[in-house]
C-alpha cells in the first residue's frame, strides 16, 4: 500500500479519535465535582458536551500530527504520534489532579509555582507518589506506542468511519453550545453548573440577542427560577458550619458603590457632602482596596466576601451571598436600586440570584440622568417602605455618572479644565490626562450632591442613626497615573485602579481614620456581625476579616479582573493572568527583575481552595 499524504492524515486521524476512550476515562476524574443533572437540558448539556467537547480537544490535538504528515513518512510518523498522545493523557490526568485540589486547571503560573516551590508548601509529593507518577507516564508511553504503530506505521484500522466519527462530534460540540445559549438565557441552573470542571471550554451564550430580538423576557425566565431555598452549590463548603444569627438589635443596612471612584477623589472640594456627613462621625479608611478591578469583581467581593477565583463558579451555579440570603432570612425589605443595569454584568444570577422580585435597570437615556431618576426612586421606595412597613431594610444605590464621564451641562463643574465628551480613541501616552481627570472629577462630584439628598432624607426620617452604611467605589479607574498608556480599568492591579474611598457609618462604629491595609472581602463579614448578629468564627463563612476589627491590617490583599487576579503586597504586585503567565512589578507597575515569588503567593494558593470541598 503507497505511503500517500492521503493515508498519513487518515491513519493519525484514527489514531487521535481512538484516544477519546482513554480521555474519557481520565475525564472521570472530574466527576466527583460535578453536580449530575436531574432534568431532560442539564442530561442532554451533559451528554453533548463530554462528546463534542473533548473530542474538539483531540481534534485540536491532532493537527501538529497534520502538519508533521507532510514533512515524515509513516514509519517514522508514530513516534511523535505516539509521544504527542502520552503527553496528552499525561496533561489530561494532571489537570484532574489540580483541579481536584484548587477547582481550577493547570496554567503556566501553576507550574511556575511548582518549580519555585523549594520548601513544598504548596506542593509535596512522597517517594511513592513519584513512582506512580513515573509508572502512569511509561504505561502512556507503551500503550500509545503500541497504538500508533499499529495504526501509523502498520496502517491497521482501514475499516474506522473516520469522516462519520468526527461528524459526530462537531454536531455534539455545536449541540453542546446551542443548549448553553438556551440554558443560560433561561437560567437553568442544571446546565450552567457543569462548565467549570470542563477544560478549555468557554461556553457560548446569546442572552442580549435573544432579548433584543424579543425571543426571552428574561425578567420572567429569572423570576421562574429565583429561589431563597435553592441548594448551595454542590462543590462549595460554604459556610462551614450552619450560620447562627441573631440579632440584638435590626438596624437597616445601607450600601452605596459609586462606580470607578478613586480613593483620590474623596475630600471636602471633589465630595463635600460626603465628607460633612461622615468625615468627622464615621470611619475612614485610609489604605483599601476593592477585590477587582471591574464591576463584577469589585461588587462580588465586597458582597461575597469571597475571591475571584470562585466567581466563576457561583455563576454557573447561580448561588447567591450570604449576606443577601441572610438578609432575607430575618425579613428585611430590600431596596435595590442600579443606574446600570444589573444583568449587564451577571448581578441577576449571581449577587441578586434569589431577590425576586428584582429591579434591573433604571430608565434614562444617560448615565447621570439614571443617577437622578434612581435617587428619585430610591427616596419614594424609603417613603413608602416608612408608611407601609416597619420591618428593617437592605438599601443598595449603585451610581454611574463617573464611568460614563458624563455630567449635565447645568450641573456644577469645579474641577477645570474638563472636556465635555470622552473619547477613548483620543487617549494615548502623549494625551494630557488633567482634562479627562478633571471630567471624571465633576461627575463623582455630582453624585456626591445626589448623596447629599439621600443623607438629608436619612436624617429627616430619624433612619440615619440605626443604618449601617457602607460608601465605597467597586473599583478606580487610570488616567496615565505612571506615563505607561493605561487609562480606565480593568488593566491593572495598582492603586489607581484597585485603591478605593471605604466609608462606614451606624450604630457601634467608632469614629476615626484607619490606616491599616483593608479589602472588600472585609465587608461581609462586618455587615453579618454586626447588623445581622452572625456569631459564627468568620471562618465559617468569609476570606477577610471584620472591617470594624481594631488594628485591622492585611499583610497583602488580593484583587481580580474578568481574566487575571493580583497579590497586592506594599511593595509588589504579582500578577497572574488567565494564560498562567505572571509578572512580578512594583507599586509603580515597573517590573522588578530577578524577583522570585514572596511568601503571600503561597499563602495565597492555598488561601484561595477554603472554600471548595
Amino acid at each position: 500500500m503507497h505511503d500517500t499524504l492521503r493515508r498519513r492524515w487518515r491513519s493519525t486521524l484514527i489514531f487521535a479519535l481512538l484516544q477519546l476512550p482513554l480521555v474519557w476515562l481520565i475525564a472521570l476524574r472530574y466527576v466527583p465535582y460535578l453536580a449530575i443533572p436531574d432534568d431532560a437540558m442539564g442530561v442532554a448539556y451533559l451528554i453533548l458536551t463530554w462528546v463534542g467537547h473533548f473530542g474538539m480537544l483531540v481534534l485540536l490535538a491532532w493537527l501538529p500530527l497534520g502538519v508533521l504528515a507532510l514533512l515524515l513518512k509513516a514509519r517514522w510518523l508514530w513516534l511523535p504520534a505516539a509521544l504527542l498522545g502520552a503527553l496528552g493523557l499525561c496533561a489530561l490526568l494532571l489537570d484532574t489532579v489540580v483541579y481536584a485540589q484548587y477547582r481550577f486547571h493547570v496554567n503556566y503560573f501553576m507550574v511556575s509555582l511548582f518549580l519555585n516551590d523549594k520548601n513544598g508548601e504548596i506542593f509535596s509529593f512522597t517517594t511513592s507518589t513519584w513512582l506512580v507518577v513515573a509508572s502512569c507516564v511509561l504505561v502512556a508511553l507503551a500503550v500509545e506506542g503500541w497504538l500508533a504503530h499499529r495504526l501509523v506505521a502498520g496502517r491497521r484500522g482501514r475499516r474506522v468511519p473516520v469522516g462519520l466519527a468526527c461528524s459526530l462530534v462537531l454536531l455534539a460540540l455545536v449541540g453542546s453550545h446551542a443548549v448553553h445559549v438556551v440554558a443560560d438565557a433561561r437560567y437553568m441552573r442544571s446546565v450552567t453548573q457543569q462548565v467549570g470542571i470542563y477544560p478549555l471550554l468557554f461556553p457560548a451564550t446569546a442572552k442580549d440577542f435573544m432579548e433584543d430580538h424579543g425571543w426571552l423576557d428574561p425578567r420572567a425566565a429569572r423570576a421562574a427560577n429565583a429561589d431563597l431555598n435553592t441548594q448551595q452549590a454542590q462543590n462549595l463548603d460554604w459556610p462551614k458550619s450552619p450560620l447562627s444569627c441573631q440579632p440584638d438589635d435590626t438596624p437597616n443596612v445601607m450600601v452605596v458603590l459609586i462606580d470607578s471612584w478613586r480613593a483620590d477623589e474623596y475630600g471636602p472640594q471633589n465630595t463635600p457632602n460626603l465628607y460633612a456627613a461622615l468625615n468627622e462621625n464615621g470611619r475612614r479608611y485610609l489604605n483599601h482596596y476593592s477585590g477587582g478591578n471591574a464591576t463584577r469583581n469589585g461588587t462580588m467581593s465586597l458582597f461575597y466576601g469571597l475571591t475571584g477565583n470562585y466567581y466563576a463558579y457561583l455563576d454557573d451555579t447561580q448561588t447567591p451571598p450570604l449576606l443577601i440570603t441572610q438578609l432575607q432570612k430575618q425579613d428585611y425589605a430590600l431596596g435595590i436600586f442600579s443606574s446600570a443595569s444589573l444583568d449587564s454584568v451577571g448581578f441577576d444570577r449571581t449577587i441578586f440570584s434569589s431577590v425576586d422580585p428584582l429591579r434591573l435597570s433604571t430608565p434614562g437615556n444617560s448615565p447621570a440622568g439614571r443617577d437622578e431618576r434612581m435617587t428619585e426612586d430610591w427616596l419614594k421606595w424609603l417613603d413608602q417602605q416608612e408608611q407601609e412597613d416597619a420591618s428593617p431594610w437592605f438599601g443598595m444605590l449603585f451610581y454611574d455618572a463617573p464611568h460614563g464621564y458624563d455630567v449635565p451641562a447645568d450641573a456644577a463643574q469645579p474641577f477645570q479644565p474638563s472636556i465635555q465628551n470622552m473619547d477613548y480613541l483620543e487617549l494615548g501616552p502623549d494625551t494630557d490626562p488633567v482634562p479627562s481627570f478633571n471630567r471624571h472629577r465633576n461627575a463623582v462630584h455630582y453624585d456626591d450632591a445626589l448623596l447629599g439628598r439621600v443623607i438629608d432624607d436619612l436624617k429627616a426620617k430619624g433612619e440615619w442613626e440605626n443604618t449601617m452604611l457602607v460608601v465605597t467605589a467597586d473599583h478606580g479607574q487610570s488616567f496615565d497615573d505612571f506615563d505607561k498608556n493605561y487609562w480606565g480599568h480593568n488593566s491593572h492591579f495598582a492603586s489607581p485602579q484597585t485603591h478605593v474611598p471605604m466609608l462606614v457609618n451606624g450604630p457601634g462604629v467608632e469614629t476615626g481614620e484607619v490606616a491599616g491595609m483593608t479589602s472588600h472581602l472585609d465587608v461581609a463579614p462586618m455587615l453579618m456581625r454586626h447588623a445581622l448578629g452572625c456569631s459564627n468564627p468568620l471562618s465559617d463563612y468569609a476570606m477577610g476579616e471584620d472591617l470594624l476589627e481594631p488594628g485591622i491590617d492585611h499583610p497583602w490583599v488580593e484583587s481580580s479582573s474578568y481574566i487575571d487576579y493580583g497579590i497586592i503586597e506594599p511593595d509588589r504586585i504579582t500578577v497572574v493572568d488567565g494564560t498562567g503567565q505572571w509578572e512580578i512589578v512594583d507599586r509603580q507597575l515597573d517590573p522588578i527583575e530577578g524577583a522570585e515569588f514572596s511568601p503571600a503567593v503561597f499563602e495565597a494558593m492555598q488561601w484561595f481552595r477554603k472554600f471548595y470541598r
